[in-house]
C-alpha cells in the first residue's frame, strides 16, 4: 500500500465544512515530545498518490487501502455521498513515509490491527487522522483558509511519520517554534508569502534527514498543521514551550 499525506488538503476541506473549537475551548494540552522512539527496522514507503476521502460527520479521514483498495483507474470517476467528500491532489515536499496505526487504534496494537480498516461504497479504506481543532494567527479571519498576514493552526491526530531530506523551506516565530512546509497548491514553493508579525520562512539545507514523528505522552498522536494565505502547508516539528498550548 503506497500512502501519499495529502492530509493538509484535505484537512482544508473538512474544517470548511465542519465547526471546529479552539485548542482552547476542547481543553486540548499535550506535552511537546515525541510520542515514541523511531524504530530501527522501520520500512519506509515512498510518496505515492493516495486517495483519500473525509466524513464531515464522523470529522475522520480515510485512505484508500486494506483488503479491497479502490483501483487507481477507476479513482477519477469513484464518487462518494455526504456525508463523504474526496480529497483534492497536493504537490508534497517529502520524500518518505510511514502510517503505522490509525489515530484510534490501541497504542499496544500489533500487525494488521494497527491499521482500522471499514468498508465504504464496495471499496476498504484505513482510518488515517481525527481533526481535533483549530486557531488563527493572529487572529480568526472570515473564511477558513487564511487571509495575507494570517496563519490557521489545525491540531490532528495521525499516527504517520514524514522525513524530509536535502533541503526544506523552514517557518519559525520569535518564540522558538518552527515549522516545515510539507505541501504546495502550486508546486512550487513561495517564500514571498506574507506571515504573521513575527514569523519569517528560508531555505535550510539539511546535513542529515528531517525525520518529523507525533507528538505527546506514549500512545499519543499529535500533530500541528499551519496553513498560509498561499496554500502552503506546514508540519510543526519544534515547538517554544514543554506544552501545547503553553
Amino acid at each position: 500500500m503506497k500512502i501519499r499525506l495529502n492530509i493538509f488538503g484535505l484537512i482544508i476541506l473538512l474544517f470548511s465544512s465542519c465547526s471546529f473549537p479552539s485548542v482552547e475551548e476542547s481543553g486540548l494540552r499535550y506535552v511537546t515530545k515525541p510520542a515514541f522512539e523511531l524504530p530501527l527496522n522501520i520500512q519506509w514507503e515512498k510518496i505515492g498518490f493516495a486517495k483519500e476521502i473525509v466524513n464531515i460527520k464522523e470529522k475522520t479521514v480515510v485512505l484508500s487501502g486494506g483488503s479491497n483498495p479502490v483501483p487507481i483507474e477507476t479513482w477519477d470517476e469513484f464518487k462518494v455521498n455526504l456525508p463523504w467528500k474526496k480529497n483534492i491532489d497536493r504537490h508534497l515536499l517529502f520524500t518518505k513515509t510511514k502510517l503505522f496505526r490509525s489515530p484510534n487504534a490501541k497504542p499496544d496494537c500489533k500487525g494488521k490491527e494497527c491499521l482500522i480498516e471499514r468498508e465504504i461504497k464496495g471499496y476498504s479504506w484505513i482510518e488515517l487522522a481525527d481533526p481535533i481543532a483549530i486557531d488563527f494567527i493572529p487572529k480568526k479571519t472570515d473564511t477558513m483558509k487564511p487571509e495575507e498576514g494570517h496563519l490557521t493552526v489545525k491540531v490532528i491526530k495521525k499516527c504517520q511519520i514524514i522525513v524530509f531530506e536535502d533541503e526544506i523551506y523552514e517557518m519559525s516565530d520569535n518564540k522558538g517554534n518552527k515549522y516545515v512546509m510539507h505541501a504546495t497548491e502550486t508546486g512550487t514553493p513561495n517564500l514571498d508569502v506574507k506571515l504573521p508579525e513575527g514569523y519569517f520562512i528560508k531555505k535550510v539545507v539539511l546535513d542529515e534527514p528531517l525525520i518529523i514523528v507525533p507528538f505527546g505522552d506514549t500512545g499519543d498522536c499529535y500533530l500541528n498543521i499551519a496553513g498560509d494565505h498561499l496554500g502552503q502547508g506546514y508540519h510543526q516539528y519544534k515547538y517554544g514551550s514543554e506544552y501545547y498550548p503553553n
